[in-house]
């Protein structure tokens, strides 16, 4: 039988190791606290983007960082007077990175959601991109009750495995792969049967000649995306809601959007429910 009051004990122990390690992580990222003026005087900013997810960050044929985001990471640090230092992200990495100080910034694509919201910082969305379901043609896959039938692949880490466990039916067959680039890989050589995640994998499969083999087969959920910030970086997370705000009226982000993805931007909202944009509450 088990013992009730060592449950317990252990219980408030646990608890109360959990609060010492959230204090400490609020003074580390305290510390860690980054300025705009403070990367003028060193030059460079460190800016966390992804090198592996045509076309919001990857390494161009000549061997360069290109796409999406990083344009939009150059914009910041010519506006900054800065040079821009990449250092490539992962769904697995990009918060540790951000919260640990090895990079003072994240133009990230990633999705907005309110676990993530309570130990980074995130700025108002400037990109979306609809979270969907890419099969073989043949794959008779209409909703989410169909993918019991099959062998889906999503990027572990990522906004999409959470969603996946929550939507597919409880005997769906599941295979996480590292990252966006080799979950599409992985549908393309046949490892799984559709895959679930960026409405943008699209773009890759047609660029590799698969488009006839493959289709989109439905749209999950919306997917809001949202660059991010230590908590307590309120001067870096003010500089950057101005970099959205200013770039969606002049139009820049909407332009860069449709060249890179090659569909018009969505109308993004300024408040979701469960985050604070502001960094004040």
């Amino acid at each position: 039988m088990l013992n009730t009051a060592l449950i317990l004990s252990r219980s408030k122990v646990l608890g109360g190791f959990a609060a010492v390690l959230l204090a400490a992580s609020s003074f580390v990222t305290t510390a860690l606290a980054v300025t705009p003026e403070e990367l003028k005087a060193k030059g460079t900013a460190t800016i966390g983007v992804q090198m592996d997810q045509f076309p919001w960050g990857f390494i161009d044929q000549n061997g360069q960082n290109d796409g999406f985001d990083i344009e939009i990471a150059r914009m910041i640090a010519k506006e900054l007077g800065v040079d821009a230092k990449f250092e490539r992200i992962t769904g697995q990495n990009r918060i540790p990175l951000l919260i640990n100080g090895n990079v003072d910034f994240l133009v990230p694509s990633m999705t907005i959601t309110e676990e993530r919201a309570k130990v980074i910082q995130y700025v108002i969305p400037y990109s979306s991109n609809d979270i969907t379901v890419w099969g073989k043609t043949d794959a008779a896959i209409k909703g989410n009750d169909d993918l019991e039938k099959y062998v889906i692949g999503v990027n572990r880490g990522s906004a999409f495995e959470p969603l996946l466990v929550k939507v597919a039916p409880p005997n769906t067959k599941i295979k996480r792969f590292d990252d966006d680039a080799t979950t599409v890989q992985a549908l393309l050589s046949g490892q799984v049967d559709a895959i679930l995640g960026s409405v943008t994998y699209g773009l890759v499969i047609k660029q590799t000649g698969n488009d006839a083999q493959f289709e989109r087969k439905y749209k999950v959920a919306d997917n809001f995306q949202g660059m991010a910030v230590r908590k307590g970086d309120q001067e870096m997370l003010d500089l950057l809601t101005d970099f959205v705000t200013r770039h969606t009226a002049d139009g820049s982000l909407d332009a860069l959007y449709k060249k890179w993805i090659g569909v018009d931007r969505a109308k993004l909202p300024t408040t979701l429910p469960g985050v604070d944009f502001t960094g004040k509450q």
